[in-house]
C-alpha cells in the first residue's frame, strides 16, 4: 500500500498486477489474494467510461460525482464538466493523488460517447 501512495502522491495511478494469475488487483496488494504470490506495482491506464454519476451544488457550484470503469476497475471520482455526461461516456483521468490527512482522489475529463 506505500508504494500505491507514493505513487498516488507524485500524480500516477498504478494497480497490483499478479504475473502468475494474470490478474489486475484492486484496491492495491502487496501479495495477490487468489495465489499468494508477491504483485507488481503496474501504470493503470487513463481512459474509462462511465457507469453512475450524480450532480450536486456545493456553495453554488455544481460538482459532478461518478463511478468510473477503468478496464475493469471501478473508481469513484469527480468530473471537471457536466456538458454531455451521459452513462457509458468515454472519460480521462486527468489528476489523481493524495492529501496529505491520506484522502485520495481522482478527476477525470469528458471524452464523449463510447
Amino acid at each position: 500500500m506505500r508504494r500505491f501512495m507514493n505513487q498516488l502522491k507524485n500524480g500516477t495511478f498504478v494497480i497490483s498486477y499478479c504475473t502468475a494469475c494474470r490478474k489486475k488487483i484492486w484496491p492495491p496488494y502487496e501479495y495477490c489474494p487468489a495465489c499468494y504470490r508477491r504483485t507488481s506495482p503496474v501504470t493503470a491506464g487513463k481512459i474509462g467510461k462511465v457507469v453512475e454519476f450524480s450532480r450536486s451544488w456545493l456553495e453554488e457550484q455544481e460538482v459532478i460525482v461518478a463511478l468510473i470503469d477503468m478496464d475493469g476497475i471501478l473508481l469513484l471520482g469527480s468530473i471537471s464538466e457536466g456538458q454531455g455526461i451521459t452513462i457509458g461516456a468515454a472519460v480521462e483521468l486527468i489528476a489523481t493523488g493524495a492529501s496529505s490527512d491520506g484522502k485520495i482522489y481522482f478527476h477525470f475529463k469528458i471524452l464523449g460517447s463510447v
